[in-house]
């Protein structure tokens, strides 16, 4: 399986989640009920804290609370304290990563109060990670062999998505109607992540200026901050440039001075459509004809990737991920950038981000996802 497949079956893999979103997010609808907490707090890296990035607005509005996104680093060194008594979850794709797991080591010392449950969401619940928490939930990812996250990605924003949903039904925040009418709406933004899979096969037409090898911008707000975050993460990790991510108006107060002719601009239209960005864009294409506008809302101008919007607009991240996903499994494969440099390459084991037996698990996936992929 490589890192495209993974890309495309998203898109039945968050279908077949849907249909038992019950049964996916029951245990952490349990655990957050329980708690009788009136916030959230996710504790993530990479990925999984994009992910969060991508579903907070969402989530923020369903639950009617603040939901705070915060790093393993800076929730053990301070962000445990604000906001008081929320209930807190620590995400790991993979159930390796190191800095997730000292996260719930944390709250197990009493680092959020005594008896404070560590809860943790991950992909792979037979990982280390379940040796750190009392409560670890399996969000749904089923197998994904590539190092590279991408359906891992998509999955997790729709679970955290559906917890939400399902927490402030279960907590007489929203009524039954509501849930179905959402319910709907997750439909809606399956529909569109279909349509971008299609409208990025064209995309990648543009393969002499998407295959630039120069450092790139990506810029997003609200949800699509986080589709900014990822994009930026995999244009560095997989194609092996240098990318920046950055908010609409943060990017015109500085950064965007360092754009020439030959640079990479990715700009996400707001989720309901915003002028100042889609005429940023155009002045922007007037210095690069690398500048790329993603939006819901086309205007007919160059450089314009269209994407349709999901019937509620907070759930854009879904569909939208998928531009930086194709791009970087399709160019990755194309320049055969697989590989980090040697120096590099020598450095992990003694950076140390992943529990032991982190190889052996991603070998195990490699040959269940033989059996049941059937390649």
């Amino acid at each position: 399986m490589k890192m495209l497949d993974y890309v495309v079956m998203a898109n039945s893999r968050l279908r077949e989640n849907l249909a038992r979103a019950v049964e996916l997010t029951d245990p952490l609808v349990k655990a957050f009920t329980a708690s009788a907490s009136a916030t959230v707090r996710i504790v993530a890296s990479g990925s999984s804290r994009h992910s969060a990035d991508c579903a907070r607005d969402y989530m923020q509005d369903i639950l009617g609370m603040q939901v705070a996104v915060v790093t393993p680093e800076a929730f053990i060194d301070r962000e445990h304290v604000f906001p008081r008594d929320a209930f807190t979850m620590v995400i790991s794709q993979s159930g390796f990563s190191t800095n997730s797991i000292a996260a719930l080591d944390f709250i197990r010392g009493g680092g959020c109060g005594e008896g404070v449950q560590s809860v943790a969401i991950t992909g792979n619940p037979s990982a280390p990670i379940r040796d750190h928490a009392d409560v670890v939930v399996d969000y749904g990812v089923g197998v994904e062999s590539v190092d590279f996250v991408t359906m891992g990605v998509q999955t997790l924003v729709e679970f955290l998505m559906l917890f939400a949903l399902y927490a402030s039904h279960a907590t007489g925040r929203i009524s039954g109607e509501r849930v179905d009418r959402e319910l709907r709406c997750f439909e809606s933004a399956f529909d569109a992540h279909a349509a971008a899979l299609r409208a990025c096969e064209e995309w990648m037409d543009e393969k002499l200026t998407l295959s630039r090898r120069v450092p790139a911008c990506v810029v997003g707000n609200g949800p699509n901050y986080g589709v900014a975050e990822e994009g930026a993460l995999k244009l560095n990790e997989c194609i092996k440039i240098a990318a920046m991510h950055s908010e609409g108006e943060e990017f015109v107060h500085g950064p965007q001075m360092q754009l020439t002719p030959d640079s990479l601009l990715f700009m996400l239209d707001d989720p309901r459509g915003s002028e100042r960005l889609a005429n940023l864009h155009a002045q922007f294409r007037t210095v690069t004809k690398g500048a790329f506008f993603i939006t819901a809302h086309p205007r007919g101008i160059e450089g314009e990737l269209a994407i349709p919007a999901p019937t509620n607009p907070l759930m854009c991240a879904i569909p939208n991920l998928v531009a930086f996903q194709y791009l970087a499994a399709q160019k990755t494969e194309e320049l055969e950038r697989w590989e980090m440099h040697p120096y590099v390459r020598a450095l992990r084991d003694t950076i140390g981000t992943k529990a032991d037996g982190y190889e052996d698990s991603i070998h195990a996936l490699e040959e269940r996802a033989k059996d049941q992929y059937g390649q």
